[in-house]
């Protein structure tokens, strides 16, 4: 019975550190991002983002607003912003979030430098959003493009 034991205890450290590994790398892959949803169903409402950028010299910015079909919205917080092009993954150095309108909306805010962005790149926006049961969600922006400060573009 202990030599079942002995093999056994290498077996579930083995198991239990690949499970570390299994939840992936702190900044999502392109895969990832891509890979969701442009709208989500939560607590009986339908949530779509809508995202505008500015790239202005060095400094990058995108705001995201997610718009609830009825209020109020469920409970959550904007806690990254990503943005995919076809020369990689931009992820926000800063983020930001609160809430806007009449409980129907969250806002959120994403800066940092601009390295290797250009004006008028086709993009995909990504929000992660925590809910109160501390669950990531992910939401795409269903059209966006890397947009030049005071141009008005997406």
């Amino acid at each position: 019975m202990n030599m079942r034991r002995a093999w056994l205890l290498p077996l579930v450290a083995a198991l239990l550190g690949a499970c570390g590994t299994l939840a992936g790398p702190l900044t999502p892959t392109a895969g990832d991002l891509l890979a969701a949803p442009t709208a989500l169903q939560i607590a009986g409402r339908s949530l779509k983002a809508d995202a505008t950028s500015s790239l202005d010299g060095n400094s990058f910015q995108v705001r995201v607003r997610v718009q609830s079909s009825r209020p109020p919205l469920p409970s959550l917080a904007v806690t990254g912003v990503y943005v995919v092009t076809e020369d990689g993954v931009w992820s926000a150095a800063t983020t930001q979030s609160g809430r806007c309108g009449k409980g129907a909306c969250l806002q959120g805010t994403g800066r940092g430098g601009a390295r290797g962005l250009r004006s008028g790149e086709g993009a995909q926006i990504v929000v992660s959003l925590r809910d109160a049961g501390g669950r990531t969600l992910w939401l795409r922006d269903p059209q966006a493009s890397v947009g030049q400060a005071g141009a008005g573009q997406n």
